[in-house]
């Protein structure tokens, strides 16, 4: 995949999570009692007891990810 941003080629990876699901949330938002992520967006699968993972595409010229949300 090339960069959006700069038309370099992107590596393809993934990013790990611990036991709890990948989250991302609007700058706007906090997160509840400091703990949850509660109403935010879920990235990636989860399955308990196994890490929490999204496939991903990395620039490292311009320090970017992009996440295709609906293949998570």
């Amino acid at each position: 995949m090339d960069c959006p941003y700069c038309g370099k080629e992107m590596l393809k990876g993934r990013l790990i999570g611990d036991h709890h699901p990948l989250r991302w949330l609007p700058e706007d938002k906090q997160l509840l009692f400091g703990l949850w992520a509660a109403g935010g967006l879920r990235i990636g699968s989860h399955i308990p007891g196994v890490h929490a993972e999204a496939d991903t595409y990395y620039c490292s010229y311009c320090k970017k990810m992009v996440i295709d949300v609906d293949h998570c």
